[in-house]
């Protein structure tokens, strides 16, 4: 058997070995969208959740050092029950912006449940908080499909209720997130809003991950279709939008780093809707500044660059020209 030549075996193979052009799907900014507080994480499930308006502030400052660029703003009264006041609301943004001046408030708009439904939930609170200054509502996050929170209050979404809604944002010069809990909310934004103009460029578009007090977002399991799902959900999206993702409960972590992986704009995390550090253990997470410690370190592995407040308000197309972070948080 005649012996193979190794150089003549080789030549004209190692000059082509791993010269595959750079995938760029993760070649973009992550924005931190940091959830300090919501409406149905208590105590009782981990004992670190910020009740008073000090925690809730403390814990918003904590995580911009962080890193976190935006902030979903929940507010919550001293006996740690959610406050809808816009008052209180205002009072909230105002003390984080004194220390943050430059984050990026993304505002939980409803208000006076009970008293109507589509621009009525949400006028008092736009109203308030854009009167205070553009720096204090820079976007909405506005619930896309019909939910009942209770027997005591439905929140009921119609296409007229919800552009209603939208222009009376984009007429205040606030930013409207479409925050989805399954296809048909996302459907409805992309032929009542998007397809018709309404939706101002780039559409802002969130799914949910996971378990959120109130629903489940996605399948908890079985491992790892659940995270099949997401990437199904991806794919609807339109493709101009810029997409997030929302996720809580156990898997938020391989719900974030798969997120970073897909090439999401954003990924917002933190105690609003999370009560364990992974999916796997009993292990409970401190603060919100912890979370995006993680979020920060995963990023960096995989070689995406954390966006800077300025840098996140250009990729959500949000106007105001925030003051600069120079001496922030000090």
């Amino acid at each position: 058997m005649t012996a193979v030549d190794l150089h003549a075996l080789y030549s004209g193979i190692l000059s082509n070995v791993h010269a595959e052009k750079p995938h760029k799907t993760m070649d973009k900014k992550l924005i931190i969208n940091v959830a300090p507080t919501g409406s149905f994480m208590n105590r009782q499930q981990n004992p670190g959740q910020p009740y008073t308006m000090d925690e809730n502030v403390q814990a918003v400052i904590e995580a911009y050092k962080e890193g976190a660029a935006v902030w979903h703003v929940h507010a919550r009264d001293n006996d740690g029950l959610p406050s809808k006041d816009p008052h209180v609301v205002k009072e909230t943004i105002g003390r984080v912006l004194e220390r943050c001046p430059d984050i990026v408030t993304s505002v939980i708009p409803y208000a006076d449940y009970g008293s109507g439904q589509g621009l009525d939930l949400v006028k008092r609170t736009v109203d308030v908080l854009t009167a205070a200054g553009p720096e204090y509502m820079q976007s909405a996050v506005l619930l896309i499909q019909t939910t009942g929170f209770s027997e005591k209050f439905a929140y009921i979404i119609t296409e007229k209720l919800l552009a209603d809604q939208v222009k009376y944002l984009e007429d205040h010069g606030v930013r409207p997130e479409y925050q989805a809990t399954s296809y048909q909310g996302i459907k409805d934004v992309l032929d009542w809003l998007v397809a018709k103009g309404i939706a101002k460029d780039p559409p802002l578009m969130n799914i949910m991950m996971g378990f959120h007090g109130y629903s489940h977002g996605s399948p908890l399991g079985p491992d790892p279709w659940n995270y099949v799902y997401m990437m199904t959900m991806q794919q609807t999206l339109a493709a101009h939008a810029v997409k997030g993702v929302c996720a809580g409960g156990r898997n938020w972590l391989p719900f974030t780093a798969m997120a970073m992986m897909l090439g999401f704009d954003m990924v917002r995390v933190g105690m609003e809707d999370t009560v364990y550090v992974y999916p796997h253990r009993d292990e409970k997470i401190q603060t919100s500044a912890q979370a995006v410690r993680k979020v920060v370190a995963i990023a960096s592995e995989l070689g995406r660059e954390i966006a800077t407040p300025a840098e996140a308000r250009a990729i959500m197309g949000v106007k105001y020209g925030a003051k600069s972070r120079t001496a922030a948080a000090e």
